[in-house]
């Protein structure tokens, strides 16, 4: 898998469980660049996925600039609270209309943010299309 450069990102998303009761799931990396070109990694129940790389289509392209658009209304933060013991910690840059958004979530916090949680439904959708498993950030 090519990485693309931190420039050329609008979205690195960086998060999941890849053992234990929740690693059915997977963890994954997911980065998209400003030409729509979609990269992913992931290891399920602790066996690496074969990296993946894919141009979005319009439709994907189209639903990621919305969600974008909502993560654009938050600002950067960290969770500062404790984790819950099997949560997952998540880690998103994003280029936004409003500029760059930094987020180090716990999985928990992440799906309260309405904003958040459409990207997560995105993830969601982007690695069963792509990746042809099942993920459930959202």
């Amino acid at each position: 898998m090519n990485e693309t450069s931190p420039e050329a990102r609008i979205l690195r998303f960086e998060g999941g469980s890849a053992h234990g009761p929740n690693g059915i799931f997977g963890a994954w990396t997911v980065t998209v660049d400003a030409a729509g070109a979609l990269s992913m990694a992931g290891q399920v129940l602790g066996r690496d996925v074969a990296p993946r790389s894919a141009a979005l289509s319009p439709g994907e392209r189209e639903a990621l600039a919305s969600v974008l658009d909502g993560l654009s209304s938050l600002p950067s933060r960290r969770s500062t609270r404790m984790g819950i013991p099997g949560e997952s910690w998540l880690h998103i840059t994003a280029a936004t209309p409003r500029g760059p958004t930094t987020l180090e979530l716990w999985h928990g916090e992440a799906r309260a943010l309405p904003p958040v949680a459409a990207l997560l439904r995105w993830i969601d959708a982007a690695i069963k299309t792509h990746a042809d498993h099942a993920a459930a950030f959202a």
